[in-house]
């Protein structure tokens, strides 16, 4: 079965389950019908008086059930109860739900009134401690008989669904005591819930948990306040408090929770439209507020219809889009999703009288408040378990790359030791055999002073002398890496000029006009034999003098090694100031250019020349290790300079070797 439709049915499956609970759990909630029926009659100028309304015909009262969805409406309902039969002075109660109406007033017959009406004023909007019944619904004693009428008034901008019912005393009591114990439980799970939030977010210094305890913790205030247990224990004479204070909780609570949506869904594959739209739905709910304090209600209110709407299709749209590498966080977050759409779904379907309004719609913030509170939890406390397996796969990570890291070092010190002993070993027999060479050499010119005689056995005593020369170069290169390698890795942060020292300009060029002079092939420019007679002379170049001569004799060297036997090497030295290169900073430089025509070995591959170990496929023909051009790079840069290689033409190419000059003005 394709994984779409897949999602697709469990979601049709958990919407039922859900709808069904939620049904289940409202009819268990419902408690006792009402014994009397109940007609409804709408005043929506809110003027008229007990009088008026009791004159009317009682077929202007519009039959109703005892809950009903009559919308935010400023109309001022006023309810008709007429006695059963055999009543002859029962005790009955007069039950007006939600507990968080603003006003509500009982009209109860009483022939010792001069209006024949025993008037009993309650609402939030009254305190509490006037009350005749401590009930969290308001609630009303009433001794009838047969037949007797009963009118209810109420006037409201903050409720949407009402139920108002004739009960037996014992019932009225019962009820209300297992309304106690209940709203109880759910304020002590949610609480639990709230402060494990809080201390996780102590713990894991992680703001999910935070705003999530925030939402949990205005849960537990808002339900408090909505059951009326804010009016009954701490506000029971401070009823203008108490009525705001139920209005800015709500706002509270439903902003912290689309924030915390916000924030959450980002990091598990929200969209960008849709976060942008959530920070609008964010917008809106802070201006209610503003609304709501600045005595704005009704308005704040329909605008909040409004928002629910906006929100309702938020979770549609995120319940379609919504994406997360891991399954169980995933379908967390898609369950969170359904269920909170579902019920704004039954809540504005029962709204629209498609459906009957029942318990949940009176208080409609439990059922999927304490889902929502629940699932959330699930999801974070999934999201630590994904974040401490990700960081246990860091760690793993990191214990594997420092252990490559020792391991590597320990190659390192190892070849370093190795190459050391190499070159001490090799160093005396290469010794030995130039002593020998050189012996031999005289004895040959004592012996048979012609050399014509013997010209075969002199080329050959001259190869074994060019021989060791190449290889004692080869051991100086591997020795000249080694050391700059070391450098990098235990002085990386000292100075160039006091790590390396400086050296006058006019002495380089003396060393290295003396050192290429006798080269025929080499054409020298910039620089002169008599170091003083230089107009740079008194110029000093970062770095020591016979480290800046290997570096230019290198590069010469290398050109003479890989160009065609008949063509010059241009050695030519430029004094540069800031900003006339590229590559190098901001200060004056010398820059030794050593441009060549290129041999049969070919063009370098200018993506590795300066690799180490890397030499041309060609270039094995003659001898070499690969570090030079390693060398010069890294010991260059050192120094704060850089090598740069161009090709000039179609057969020439260049070498710039950009060294930092000491400014003698800092």
């Amino acid at each position: 079965m394709p994984e779409g439709l897949t999602i697709v049915l469990l979601g049709a499956l958990v919407s039922v389950v859900l709808v069904f609970l939620y049904f289940q759990l409202s009819r268990w909630l419902d408690g006792p019908g009402s014994l009397a029926p109940v007609a409804l009659y709408t005043d929506t100028s809110a003027r008229m008086g007990v009088e008026e309304i009791a004159a009317l015909d009682p077929q202007q009262f519009e039959p109703m059930p005892s809950q009903m969805a009559l919308g935010y409406s400023s109309s001022a309902r006023w309810f008709r109860l007429v006695a059963p039969p055999d009543t002859l002075f029962r005790h009955l109660v007069v039950s007006v739900q939600p507990s968080y109406l603003d006003n509500v007033r009982f009209y109860l017959p009483d022939s010792s009134q001069p209006s024949g009406w025993r008037v009993e004023q309650q609402g939030d909007r009254f305190a509490f401690a006037d009350r005749s019944r401590k009930d969290l619904a308001f609630a009303a004693d009433a001794w009838l008989e047969d037949g007797e009428v009963v009118l209810v008034r109420v006037q409201t901008r903050n409720a949407h669904s009402l139920r108002v019912r004739m009960l037996e005393a014992d019932d009225a009591t019962q009820e209300n005591a297992l309304t106690l114990a209940s709203v109880g439980v759910y304020c002590g799970a949610v609480l639990v819930l709230g402060l494990a939030s809080a201390l996780s977010a102590v713990v894991y210094r992680d703001r999910y948990w935070a705003v999530n305890a925030l939402f949990q913790l205005a849960t537990l205030v808002t339900m408090f306040v909505y059951f009326g247990l804010a009016s009954q224990f701490f506000l029971d004479r401070q009823p203008a408090v108490a009525d705001m204070l139920s209005l800015v909780c709500g706002f509270v609570q439903f902003f912290l929770g689309t924030l915390f949506y916000r924030l959450f869904y980002e990091q598990y594959g929200m969209p960008r439209w849709l976060l942008v739209l959530q920070s609008v739905a964010l917008g809106v709910l802070a201006l209610q507020l503003v609304m709501v304090l600045s005595g704005q209600i009704e308005a704040a209110l329909r605008l909040y219809a409004l928002t629910v709407g906006f929100v309702v299709f938020l979770g549609v749209a995120a319940l379609a889009v919504l994406q997360c590498q891991d399954s169980f966080m995933r379908n967390l977050l898609r369950l969170n999703l359904l269920s909170t759409t579902m019920f704004f779904v039954l809540l504005g379907l029962s709204h629209l009288g498609w459906l009957s309004a029942n318990f949940m719609q009176l208080y409609p913030g439990v059922f999927i408040n304490l889902l929502t509170a629940v699932v959330l939890h699930l999801a974070l406390l999934r999201h630590n378990t994904l974040l401490a397996r990700e960081q246990g796969e860091a760690r793993r990570a990191l214990l594997v790359s420092q252990e490559q890291v020792a391991m590597e070092r320990r190659q390192r010190e190892e070849e370093g030791h190795f190459f050391g002993m190499l070159m001490h070993e090799m160093r005396s027999p290469l010794a030995v055999i130039a002593v020998a060479v050189g012996s031999l050499q005289r004895k040959l010119r004592a012996l048979v002073p012609e050399e014509t005689e013997h010209d075969g056995l002199s080329r050959n005593v001259r190869r074994i002398e060019e021989s060791v020369g190449q290889m004692r170069g080869v051991l100086q290169q591997v020795q000249a890496v080694s050391e700059m390698e070391h450098s990098l890795r235990h002085e990386p942060a000292r100075s160039p000029q006091v790590a390396h020292g400086v050296t006058r300009m006019g002495t380089l060029f003396g060393l290295v006009h003396a050192r290429e002079a006798e080269q025929e092939r080499v054409q020298l420019r910039g620089m002169v034999a008599d170091p003083e007679a230089s107009t740079w002379a008194e110029e000093r170049v970062i770095g020591g003098r016979l480290v800046l001569e290997m570096m230019i004799c290198n590069l010469v060297d290398n050109a003479l090694k890989y160009s065609l036997a008949d063509t010059p090497v241009v050695l030519d030295a430029q004094l540069r100031e800031a900003g006339v290169t590229e590559g190098e900073g901001a200060g004056r430089c010398l820059a030794v250019t050593v441009t060549n025509r290129v041999g049969d070995v070919g063009m370098p591959d200018p993506e590795r020349l300066f690799s180490k170990y890397y030499r041309a496929p060609g270039a094995h023909q003659f001898s070499g290790s690969g570090l030079g051009l390693y060398w010069v790079r890294g010991m260059t840069r050192m120094l704060g300079g850089d090598v740069q290689y161009g090709v000039e033409g179609a057969d020439q190419v260049r070498f710039s070797l950009i060294l930092p000059l000491v400014d003698d003005k800092v």
